[in-house]
């Protein structure tokens, strides 16, 4: 039996059509994701490993993601969200806090929804940082593993805010997602509504820290600019924890 599969380039552009199921973009400059229908024990088989691809599984389709290529914006601006945490840490323990924070990238989720790969997270409770260090490969909300307090997506073309739902049904109190298209957003739950989570003009999870200052630390990749903006943000951030 052939197996059927469908490859996406994520930065085709707009109103582009898209791939037949098994073709491979011709010029694929961002990542490139491939879309198996398989069962979740045969997923769970071939992404249990510390060595595999980036990848989701959507239990509802049955279907695998895989993401064959990471592209260069789509890594940068990931880093450049662990390098904020970065500049906050530091800010927080030089005004005397110690922050415990985990940040991981790429670090796998499993919950009854399926397996899930956030470009960046991170744990602010330095006790749940602790033990999520401590786990060796998927974090598994089942068996009670701890779940990050913030998840962020970054997608070159494509909005990824539908992807975000199970994150909040994991727990998570906030999750970012930036796409080249509407830039970047900031999303919390919200139990009153048909898909659970809602924008928000501010982060919850660090206060003062508003959707525009993302936006325009996520712009572009790379400047000098961008590197004084990430630290008179975290400089604002820590300011705000601290005196609370």
């Amino acid at each position: 039996m052939k197996m059927q599969y469908t490859v996406r380039s994520s930065t085709s552009a707009p109103g582009a059509p898209e791939n037949r199921p098994g073709e491979i973009p011709k010029e694929p400059f961002g990542p490139v994701r491939v879309e198996v229908p398989m069962p979740r024990h045969l997923f769970d088989r071939l992404t249990n490993h510390d060595h595999a691809p980036r990848c989701r599984y959507d239990a509802a389709e049955g279907i695998a993601e895989f993401v064959a290529a990471p592209g260069v914006a789509r890594e940068s601006r990931a880093w450049i969200i662990s390098r904020l945490f970065a500049h906050l840490e530091d800010e927080l323990a030089r005004r005397g806090r110690f922050p415990g924070f985990h940040v991981a990238l790429a670090s796998r989720l499993l919950s009854v929804d399926g397996a899930f790969e956030p470009d960046t997270s991170i744990f602010v409770d330095a006790k749940r940082a602790i033990r999520a260090r401590q786990v060796e490969g998927y974090l598994d909300t089942d068996k009670g593993h701890p779940v990050p307090d913030l998840v962020a997506e970054v997608d070159r073309s494509v909005d990824s805010s539908h992807k975000l739902a199970p994150y909040f049904r994991m727990g998570v109190r906030e999750a970012w997602n930036w796409s080249a298209k509407d830039g970047a957003s900031i999303w919390i739950p919200d139990a009153s509504l048909h898909q659970g989570f809602v924008k928000a003009d501010e982060s919850c999870v660090f206060p003062s820290l508003g959707r525009d200052d993302l936006d325009e630390l996520l712009a572009d990749c790379g400047t000098e600019e961008q590197f004084r903006l990430s630290h008179l943000l975290a400089e604002r951030i820590a300011a705000e924890l601290v005196t609370h």
